[in-house]
């Protein structure tokens, strides 16, 4: 005998198994199916969180010779150029901003590990929110001088 919990469902007291991969009774499993329903549409409906932009140089992502790229890189280069670990990420070194001919270069190319490549992005994230924020410094000087 496994062990239970009570039915997610306001006001009911029927008993359901942990792990059972549900959380409403029999009498209740619709309701979990349509909530199931809604959250799904509700993360359809989601705005992306990166600009057009950005879709757009995810479908290079996406092709064909990307993945060979990739393979090909990380079967070359199978640790991290960073820490040593093995390495799952492939890494722009200059950002390619959507350049097809940057973002194929397979010298501007490193292998990295999941950890140290967040860090590298990041790093880069930070750089050009930096850039932008002093660029907005010197215009607004502009007009005021």
């Amino acid at each position: 005998m496994g062990i239970k919990t009570i039915c997610a469902a306001p006001g009911c007291c029927n008993l359901v198994d942990k792990y059972s991969g549900h959380r409403y009774c029999k009498a209740h499993r619709s309701l979990e199916e349509q909530k199931e329903r809604e959250r799904a549409q509700r993360a359809r409906e989601r705005k992306p969180y990166a600009t057009a932009k950005h879709n757009q140089w995810q479908e290079l992502y996406c092709s064909a010779e990307w993945k060979r790229l990739k393979a090909e890189q990380l079967q070359k280069q199978p640790q991290c150029e960073i820490c040593g670990d093995a390495a799952t990420e492939v890494h722009h070194i200059t950002p390619h901003n959507g350049v097809e001919e940057v973002f194929y270069d397979p010298y501007n190319l490193q292998s990295l590990c999941h950890a140290c490549h967040l860090r590298a992005t990041q790093r880069e994230s930070w750089d050009r929110r930096r850039e932008t924020a002093q660029k907005k410094k010197q215009q607004q000087r502009k007009l005021w001088y």
